[in-house]
């Protein structure tokens, strides 16, 4: 039985050994040199925020480009970095061996003002610097938040005011909205800010907030019903129905 045991052993031993030989002789290291990767990363003069990709390497290799906000498999390719700040771009191209990777990095002087041209953008973020809002609860007869028909423009059935935010907790939040490096978000709650993303859509008018909400929300696409340097209305759009928050810029009195 020992002698059994041990020649089992041997055999499985072999066997093991003969696998890792396999494995090892089947893992070929990349079948081109790091030296040989060529690709170039140019910056369009005077609007450095487009940026032109281009795969110079030799052979038939498809390339994979990786940058902030997104990615692309082709050879060419043009793309848009709407704001300022530092990017690495990162080159990889896939061989039967394995990966090569490299990168090249690149600064991006300015918010690139064709990608932010419309208004809206200035009116709710104010750029850069950013732009806070809050409840208007000071506005002419104290109704900030309700409901009402399909096209109002402020709370006309179900209507509320500083008692009701004071009652359910949310009076003195704050949403600041900023392009600072990003669609940037923060929800101010209890003295705890929370920070998001936010997406505006400039012809249709709406507005998303990813990873957050706005005091009271019904986590929705809002459709942006008045946005002046002073003033938000923001609507959830119902069939024939609103639900209705109006904001102000923090520091404005009606």
């Amino acid at each position: 039985m020992k002698k059994f045991i041990t020649l089992s052993l041997l055999a499985l031993s072999a066997l093991l050994v003969s696998c890792t030989k396999e494995d090892e002789e089947s893992l070929d290291g990349p079948s081109i040199s790091k030296d040989n990767l060529k690709f170039s990363v140019t910056q369009e003069q005077g609007h450095d925020n487009i940026v032109m990709l281009n795969s110079l390497t030799a052979g038939s290799y498809i390339p994979f480009w990786e940058y902030t906000g997104g990615f692309s498999k082709n050879k060419k390719d043009t793309i848009n970095l709407p704001f300022a700040g530092k990017y690495t771009i990162r080159y990889t191209i896939y061989t039967p061996g394995g990966p090569l990777a490299d990168s090249s990095d690149i600064t991006v002087s300015k918010n690139d003002p064709e990608y932010f041209a419309s208004p809206l953008w200035k009116l709710l973020t104010n750029e850069q610097t950013g732009k806070t809002w809050v409840w208007a609860t000071d506005i002419p007869g104290g109704i900030c938040y309700g409901n009402g028909s399909g096209g109002a423009t402020a709370p006309e059935w179900w209507q509320n005011g500083i008692a009701y935010l004071t009652e359910q907790g949310v009076a003195a939040d704050e949403m600041t909205f900023d392009l600072n490096g990003a669609k940037n978000y923060s929800l101010t709650h209890a003295g705890t800010a929370k920070k998001a993303l936010f997406e505006l859509d400039t012809l249709n008018r709406t507005l998303k907030i990813t990873g957050a909400d706005i005091p009271l929300g019904g986590k929705v696409t809002y459709v942006i019903v008045k946005l002046t340097a002073d003033e938000l209305t923001l609507a959830q759009q119902g069939d024939g129905w609103r639900n209705i928050w109006m904001y102000k810029r923090k520091g404005f009195n009606y």
